[in-house]
Parts: C-alpha cells; sequence; structure tokens
C-alpha cells in the first residue's frame, strides 16, 4: 500500500504544472515515453482496453492514445486534481473512464489488453509491488501487456550514488525554480525504488512469462512484462 493521504496531497500541489516539468526533471524524456510504445505496437497493433495506472494528468495516456486512439481507456489515481487536467486533456472523449483510487489495493474495471504506469509504481513497497503485479496479471487478458516506466536504483550503492548526484546536478541546470526543486525533494521522500532486476524477479514469481528491461537511463527504465 503507498502512503496515499501524502501522495495524494503532494501531487495535488503540483498538479497545474506536472506536465510542464516532465521535461525539466526527466533527462532523455522521448525515448522514456515512447521506446516501451513503439515495442508494444510491434507486439500488438491491436488493443482495445488500457488501464494507466497512476495515470495523473493523462501524460503517458496522451501517448498510448496516439497510436491507440480506438481503445477503451481507463485512467486511476490518487489525486483528483491531476486526474481534472486529465479530464481537460480528453474533454468530450467516450472512451474514457476516470477513478480516483489506490490501485495497489484494488484494480478498476474489467480486464484489459494493456496495463501501463509511468513514474508511480515506485511509491509502493516491495511487497505492495509484488501484490500489485499478481493484480495486474490477473486482469489481464491472454496474451495482455504491462508496460512500467519508472525510477530505479542502480544495481550497487556506490553507482546509485552516482545517478542520483547526476540527476540533481541535470535538474540544477534545468532552469527550475528553488520551490519546483524543493517540491521534488518532498516527493522524493516517498520514493520507495528497488533495482531493475528486483524488479524483474517479482514480475516472474507474478507469473509473467516474458519479462525484460527494455530501455534505461541511470534512474529511468522501461520494463515490458507479456502474460
Amino acid at each position: 500500500m503507498m502512503e496515499t493521504d501524502i501522495v495524494s496531497a503532494r501531487f495535488n500541489q503540483i498538479a497545474s504544472k506536472y506536465d510542464e516539468q516532465r521535461r525539466y526533471f526527466i533527462p532523455g524524456f522521448d525515448d522514456f515515453y515512447k521506446t516501451g510504445i513503439s515495442l508494444v505496437l510491434k507486439i500488438r497493433r491491436e488493443i482495445k482496453s488500457i488501464l494507466d495506472l497512476g495515470a495523473g494528468t493523462g501524460l503517458l495516456t496522451k501517448y498510448l492514445f496516439d497510436n491507440y486512439p480506438d481503445a477503451r481507456f481507463t485512467l486511476v489515481d490518487v489525486s483528483d486534481k491531476m486526474l481534472d487536467i486529465a479530464r481537460q486533456r480528453f474533454s468530450g472523449m467516450e472512451n474514457f473512464k476516470y477513478v480516483v483510487s489506490d490501485y495497489s489495493e484494488r484494480l478498476p474495471g474489467n480486464n484489459f489488453d494493456l496495463i501501463a504506469s509511468a513514474l508511480s509504481i515506485h511509491h509502493l513497497t516491495d511487497e505492495s509491488k509484488l501484490n500489485l503485479y499478481y493484480n495486474v496479471y490477473d486482469r489481464l487478458d491472454e496474451k495482455g501487456l504491462f508496460l512500467n516506466l519508472d525510477q530505479f536504483n542502480a544495481e550497487t550503492e556506490l553507482i546509485n550514488k552516482c545517478y542520483n548526484e547526476l540527476w540533481y546536478d541535470y535538474l540544477l541546470r534545468s532552469n527550475l525554480a528553488a520551490d519546483e526543486l524543493e517540491s521534488w525533494r518532498q516527493r522524493r521522500e516517498l520514493d520507495r525504488e528497488n533495482s531493475i532486476s528486483d524488479t524483474l524477479n517479482l514480475l516472474n514469481k507474478a507469473r509473467f512469462k516474458t519479462v525484460e528491461c527494455i530501455y534505461s537511463n541511470m534512474k529511468f527504465g522501461v520494463i515490458l512484462a507479456m502474460k
């Protein structure tokens, strides 16, 4: 279980600026968001139902919608203000549903062809991550896909320390205001990152047959799993 009330409050505070800040906070922003979706397209050209976990403002959903405009989308997040921005982004679209909920406890809706998440699952403990992966597996249709874009620790403490320092150096060069950096520091207090290898092991435990890291850039990685 994530610290729902705290996570919701922290992200409600920055909802209006979230999309604008993403490029400042994520090195290799375009590759991070687009690589996994490109691979999903190679595997499955037709996807009818998509669940976005920790959907926030709908940024990841936007990239998915660009490639699967006829799919039914369910966006779930603990922050109602973040989802309000997603509602504005997809205003008038009848194939969208929004759920304010803690997805670490239960998943909304029926089964899905694709379950995706960006920069959210790292807020969970390892125990909650494993429970989530079991739930994701159970809620995917046959040959369903799970795509996770997230923050990860390096495999060693030394390299992880270097990654964190390089990330902070990157932020200092990104023209972020002092209050924006302080907000980032506060959100970092909620992070429960594990390594990519730990994540692959948890997904294997959750019975996924195909599990692979398909993109990695220091703290940021993309993992694809297939039922």
